[in-house]
């Protein structure tokens, strides 16, 4: 009896150690999507005219993308950015978290989201402002977004993470892919 208990704990550490490894490989191509991103955001952070003038662009709270955390947690995506606001002085944290089980598909318009299921995306965001106000606000939603806006011809990364959550034992679906 003994001997059979053993062997039930071992092929559970296995399977568990199995698809941790895969909810890994998920996060490894988020996070190499965002390296991408961020190489093409400074590309297009200023523009050249006809003449081989510089044109800065128009500035957005968007612009000033930084990822604090990417990670897989007890099968919970947590992902959260840090934002420089184009007009004031300070900044906010958005913290975006949401069960895999609850992620139905990935798809892509302006960027690339994960759809989930309805209000299942806990957002919570942090103002900071330079004469130390703060504000903290929560919702709920059924997005959840990568802000990866600039790449172009990047299906392949749908199929990618399709196979990674299948691997790890969540069923997602490609959504439309718009570029």
């Amino acid at each position: 009896m003994n001997h059979i208990i053993m062997v039930i704990i071992l092929l559970a550490t296995l399977l568990s150690n199995n698809i941790s490894a895969q909810t890994t490989k998920i996060v490894q191509l988020l996070q190499a999507t965002l390296q991408q991103e961020n190489k093409a955001r400074k590309m297009i952070q200023v523009e050249i005219d006809s003449l081989g003038n510089e044109i800065g662009l128009m500035k957005q709270d968007l612009d000033s993308l930084e990822v604090t955390e990417l990670a897989v947690k007890k099968d919970t995506l947590l992902y959260i950015t840090k934002h420089h606001f184009a007009y004031e002085k300070g900044y906010y944290l958005e913290q975006q978290k949401v069960a895999l089980q609850d992620i139905r598909a990935v798809t892509k318009d302006i960027g690339i989201f994960f759809e989930t299921a309805p209000d299942t995306v806990q957002v919570v965001r942090q103002e900071y402002f330079e004469d130390s106000g703060y504000i903290k606000s929560s919702r709920k939603v059924d997005l959840f977004r990568t802000y990866f806006v600039s790449l172009k011809d990047n299906e392949y990364l749908a199929d990618e993470l399709i196979n990674a959550f299948k691997k790890a034992g969540y069923k997602i679906e490609k959504g439309p892919w718009y570029d």
